[in-house]
């Protein structure tokens, strides 16, 4: 195995570490400090996440060829404005809401708090390249609870990561995976979406989307909401509307957690694609970049 393979799993394995047990790693005072001494403030947090993991920037070859070709470049400090702009954080506002088991409310990254923030992807070198975000001032988004426990949410890195899906969708689409909503209200914000039809089994879900964000939505006259397992839907319809027979023109699915769980359930999905979709029809799969980085 070549040193960059080395370094490509060893930065697999920081991101998950930090941002499952370590996600408040950074402090503005830890960052203001090395600021100080004339560093960027990305750099001087890529330089705390290296110390705190054990990698030393100006080390021996190995150490130091991860720090700059796979980790600084893969730190950002984000802006919060175009998310806070985004044009369904600004038309749905504060969301506030229980159905079931299921709560919709809001939580925050802390200041400097790591979070991804977009997909992985290997830049001409072979150099794996993260998207690890924090924020310098607290930052709140819409989220779902089911018993207490993280669900679903709308965050820089749902908003960024289905940015080229959003850009894609034409005609009439077919979304697996509700969640807040965000793909289905922006696609349908298109002028070239004709309708949009979400199959989602979490009937909790679907109630909460129904009674608190679905009348929110400027063109609601698009969506249709099905309720059904995402599998049964797709081998019983093969991707096409069962009123007309027609196919949908595109079909974007996200019915996933991440990656851990993405890579298997979206599997099963192409392999239904390959076997009953039409030949002009597009598909797209939520974090996909970042899933085919792990399976390389």
């Amino acid at each position: 195995m070549s040193i960059t393979e080395k370094n490509n799993e060893t930065l697999l394995r920081l991101e998950q570490q930090l941002l499952t047990t370590a996600p408040r790693l950074l402090t503005p005072e830890a960052i203001d400090e090395l600021t100080a001494l004339g560093i960027s403030e990305e750099q001087a947090a890529a330089t705390l996440i290296a110390t705190a993991f054990g990698i030393d920037p100006d080390g021996d070859g190995q150490q130091r060829d991860f720090f700059h070709y796979n980790l600084l470049p893969s730190v950002r400090l984000m802006d919060a404005q175009p998310f806070e702009n985004d044009p369904y954080a600004r038309t749905l506002g504060v969301l506030e809401a229980r159905h079931g088991d299921a709560v919709l409310g809001s939580a925050e990254y802390a200041p400097c708090e790591c979070f991804a923030c977009g997909d992985m992807h290997h830049d001409a070198q072979g150099h794996l390249i993260a998207s690890l975000g924090f924020f310098r001032t607290v930052f709140r988004y819409p989220i779902i609870y089911k018993n207490g426990v993280e669900w679903m949410a709308v965050n820089p890195n749902e908003v960024i990561t289905m940015k080229n899906a959003i850009l894609a969708a034409i005609g009439d689409v077919l979304v697996y995976g509700l969640g807040l909503g965000y793909y289905a209200f922006m696609v349908s914000e298109k002028q070239d979406v004709a309708s949009v039809t979400v199959v989602d089994c979490d009937a909790d879900v679907i109630a909460l989307f129904n009674e608190a964000i679905l009348p929110k939505f400027p063109h609601r006259e698009k969506l249709k909401i099905l309720h059904s397992d995402a599998f049964d839907h797709a081998a019983r319809c093969r991707f096409a509307n069962p009123a007309t027979g027609r196919p949908y023109d595109f079909v974007f699915t996200d019915i996933w957690h991440n990656v851990a769980d993405g890579i298997a359930l979206s599997g099963r999905m192409k392999a239904l694609q390959q076997r009953y979709a039409a030949p002009a029809q597009r598909f797209a799969y939520w974090l996909e970049p970042t899933m085919a980085c792990y399976r390389s």
